[in-house]
């Protein structure tokens, strides 16, 4: 091997300066895995290994060294080190760049964590266009102590190169110099060898990628990232969720088939019109995402001084059509997935474990992705803050949105006079004032077309400040927890006082509406605040919200439909289309046709795992435990969903168009 290195010897680094750069190298990307996987070990969740004990954190994270998967993670980080210093050939440049790296990882890796409890994900990538908004969500604290210690890195490398190429810089510059490269040949030859392998995964399928963690003992935790992250490290979480699979091919897929079951829903789909008689047109069909909204009531041990935060909301789901619990996919985050879901009537549940994100992942590459707005003339989502994240401009476009309405909106732009606060502590836009926007944007659509409106709101976003609410009567009396956690669920209480206020209010003017309106209300997950709470055990719980579907006085006596209320006491997100389409006593086609047989026949997917679902008494039951008849109903949902998502779309067009 000496004398492989030592034939470079006039041209590069000799053998001993080989091993002096290599040494350094491995030193990097040794602190580098155990400073990432300290980000996954030192956090407030406290699930599975997670602690707040720094000492105990910091033991855990270098017993991660003795697990083969430490030795893909280093491996990764040595090839990126090799990598730049070839590329910038510059020894101190070269490690500030990959110091700079290194950090910017951790960071964002701590960060995530600290409010999702999962690793960055390649889906995040398509976040980088947001800056503005996610640094408005990182402790700001942390983000100017790194953006410091970024900087003295810089200066301290430009400073130690300065000096080394002083003409008697000393013994010590001299070495440093012959540790780099001197032929532009040898500087080729090490970018190719360490490009290659980092670049690889990015190309190979998700197969490919998952068979080469497996030399390293990937043990892959499906549906749960932050376990995965926990156990494998998240480099290889990263790697292991890079190659996109929409779904996978279920059995029995076929022309033959698929037009088949074209034949048979659309055949469904006439039979259940003759008793429906309600046009969409006049109408105005209104989704509210409520964010991270779920009711403290029903959070386990947690106690609270003050008025039912929930009161009103509670009386509203009392004379909706349809309430009850929406088992949600995720927990302190994944906003966007559920928000699909209730759009295209899809569980993430069914779809392939690869794919994370449908807006960045499936959305852009279907073939069509039917969704209940593209049965309404005009179709439009409001959103009081910035419109980059998780590719929503572009999905939007995709599945038919036509206005998108954002404070960074160019063409679309979210009206300055909605965006107001509740106090000078608050961080994000009030509900009741996005409420009046919405308001009049139901006020203003015009009288003889079909309207679709999508509000998400931001009030109750994270991060949660102490004393963000002024003069808020609400105190946490159990359990016991630390003076800081303990003022951050106070505000996420006071803020959700608000929210409950604000509701009513909006209920009481949609009321009094001439026009018809349905609206879907909904809260997409729990925040990340409930430190407390063991996940492991309140799995189910931990991942209900509540949800209601309220047709004012026009709506109610223009669809007269005749429904039982207690019909969907648990909910997918993905129920949401076929129960508003049931309440406004809509025509269907024989996608929606097929979706209201699902919601009417199976129980609500558990789409935070899965092959589970929940009855309507709250009891879990798996894929096994259901009946022939039902089995064989879910395996036609996938053969659709696969053709008009992944598949070679068989389906016809007027199996998902309006006919209206």
């Amino acid at each position: 091997m000496k004398k492989f290195f030592n034939k470079w010897r006039l041209t590069g680094p000799t053998f001993n300066n080989w091993m002096k750069l290599l040494i350094v190298g491995l030193i990097l990307s040794v602190v580098t895995t155990v400073s990432l996987q300290f980000t996954m070990y030192f956090q407030v969740w406290r699930h599975l290994q997670q602690t707040t004990d720094f000492g105990q954190a910091f033991l855990l994270s270098v017993r991660y060294l003795e697990r083969p998967q430490a030795i893909f993670t280093i491996l990764v980080w040595l090839l990126i080190y090799a990598f730049i210093l070839a590329l910038v050939n510059r020894f101190f440049v070269g490690v500030s760049i990959y110091a700079t790296l290194a950090i910017i990882v951790i960071l964002a890796e701590y960060m995530k964590m600290k409010s999702r409890n999962e690793p960055i994900l390649f889906s995040d990538m398509s976040e980088v266009t947001a800056v503005g908004g996610l640094t408005q969500m990182v402790d700001k604290n942390l983000l100017i102590i790194s953006v410091v210690g970024i900087i003295i890195v810089f200066v301290s490398a430009i400073l130690l190169e300065f000096w080394i190429n002083r003409r008697k810089a000393g013994k010590f510059a001299d070495s440093v110099k012959r540790m780099m490269f001197k032929q532009t040949g040898l500087r080729i030859v090490i970018l190719l060898i360490t490009f290659i392998p980092l670049a690889a995964p990015f190309i190979a399928n998700a197969d490919q990628n998952r068979a080469l963690l497996n030399h390293f003992k990937y043990g892959w935790t499906s549906f749960n990232t932050g376990e995965d992250a926990m156990y494998n490290g998240p480099v290889m979480t990263f790697v292991s969720n890079i190659s996109s699979v929409i779904m996978r091919q279920p059995s029995d897929y076929s022309k033959k088939n698929m037009l088949a079951l074209q034949k048979k829903y659309t055949k469904y789909s006439n039979e259940l019109n003759k008793t429906r008689h309600s046009s969409l047109k006049g109408q105005t069909v209104a989704y509210i995402l409520s964010e991270s909204l779920t009711n403290p009531n029903d959070v386990p041990k947690l106690k609270y001084s003050g008025t039912d935060v929930f009161e009103n909301i509670n009386q509203i789901q009392k004379k909706s059509v349809f309430s009850g619990k929406m088992l949600s996919s995720g927990y302190g985050g994944g906003t966007a997935n559920i928000e699909y879901m209730t759009l295209a009537g899809f569980p993430l549940a069914t779809f392939a474990p690869e794919m994370v994100v449908p807006y960045t992942q499936m959305v852009p590459f279907a073939h069509e992705t039917p969704t209940i707005a593209n049965l309404f003339q005009q179709r439009e989502v409001i959103h009081p803050y910035v419109g980059t994240f998780y590719n929503r401009r572009d999905a939007y476009k995709k599945i038919g949105i036509q206005k998108f309405y954002t404070t960074d909106g160019k063409q679309y732009k979210y009206p300055n006079k909605f965006v107001k606060n509740i106090g000078a502590k608050t961080n994000y836009p009030a509900d009741k004032y996005s409420y009046e926007y919405l308001e009049k944007k139901i006020d203003g659509a015009s009288n003889n077309k079909s309207q679709f409106l999508q509000l998400m709101t931001m009030q109750n976003h994270m991060p949660y400040s102490a004393n963000q609410y002024p003069n808020s009567k609400y105190s946490v009396s159990e359990p016991t927890m630390s003076d800081g956690t303990k003022e951050t669920v106070e505000s996420y209480i006071s803020g959700v006082h608000y929210t409950d206020v604000a509701t009513k209010k909006l209920i009481q003017h949609l009321e009094n509406m001439s026009r018809p309106v349905t609206l879907i209300f909904y809260g997409d997950h729990w925040p990340g605040v409930f430190t407390f709470i063991d996940q492991d055990k309140q799995l189910e719980r931990s991942h209900e919200t509540d949800y209601f579907i309220y047709q004012n006085k026009a709506a109610r006596e223009k669809s007269r439909a005749k429904v039982n209320h207690n019909q969907r006491a648990y909910a997918s997100p993905s129920d949401f289309p076929a129960l508003a389409l049931e309440a406004t006593n809509s025509k269907l086609t024989p996608f929606f046709a097929l979706q209201t047989k699902v919601t009417n026949e199976l129980p609500a997917f558990a789409n935070y795992t899965r092959g589970e679902f929940v009855d309507n008494n709250g009891h879990t039951l798996k894929t096994k435990d259901l009946s022939k008849k039902q089995r064989k109903l879910l395996h036609e949902f996938k053969l659709v969903q696969y053709d008009l998502s992944a598949g070679k779309h068989y389906l016809s067009e007027k199996f998902t168009k309006s006919t209206d």
